[in-house]
């Protein structure tokens, strides 16, 4: 059986749960045009060599679609966690998932996260546990994904979110992150 839920994974924390909204195959800001670099998607990636991942994320997105965020939070619940991040593939698919992102931020007392390549959907007013990196553009915080982040302006990924919390802050920060 599907677990709704996943805990970390080379990069982030065990402690941290991990939902997403739809898999890479689904991303809207592909289809959008809106993603710069989709044919170095780390998500795709994973759907690809790992063939359950695609499973697991089409099972998530189905949950998505029916849950509401009391339900949501009700189901987190049930595991130990310190943080919730949201779309380790795919994006924000409309207005609707960023609303009801921000009411489950808002019934958690935990930092919630995500990235985001929808510049044009509405982030304001979130509750302040609730993190928006944009990709290559400013919103909780500006995160590029580039070949060499050395000698730009704003901080440097250390690619190891048990380190480091740049992303699940807002702290208008530049993060800039090498490809790998």
């Amino acid at each position: 059986m599907l677990q709704l839920f996943s805990f970390g994974n080379l990069k982030v924390e065990g402690s941290t749960s991990i939902f997403n909204f739809c898999s890479s195959r689904d991303c809207p800001s592909e289809k959008l045009n809106l993603c710069k670099q989709p044919d170095k998607c780390y998500a795709k990636k994973s759907e690809r060599l790992f063939p359950n991942v695609i499973r697991h994320r089409n099972f998530q997105a189905k949950f998505w679609e029916m849950c509401t965020p009391e339900l949501f939070v009700y189901e987190l619940n049930k595991f130990s966690y310190n943080k919730l991040r949201f779309s380790e593939s795919g994006d924000f698919r409309s207005q609707k998932d960023v609303d009801k992102a921000s009411a489950i931020a808002d019934l958690l007392d935990v930092p919630v996260w995500t990235y985001t390549a929808r510049r044009d959907l509405d982030f304001t007013n979130l509750p302040e546990n609730f993190t928006i990196n944009g990709s290559g553009f400013m919103i909780d915080n500006l995160f590029n994904v580039i070949s060499d982040p050395s000698g730009l302006p704003g901080v440097i990924c250390r690619s190891d979110c048990r380190i480091c919390n740049y992303c699940s802050n807002k702290s208008g920060l530049v993060i800039n992150c090498k490809i790998h």
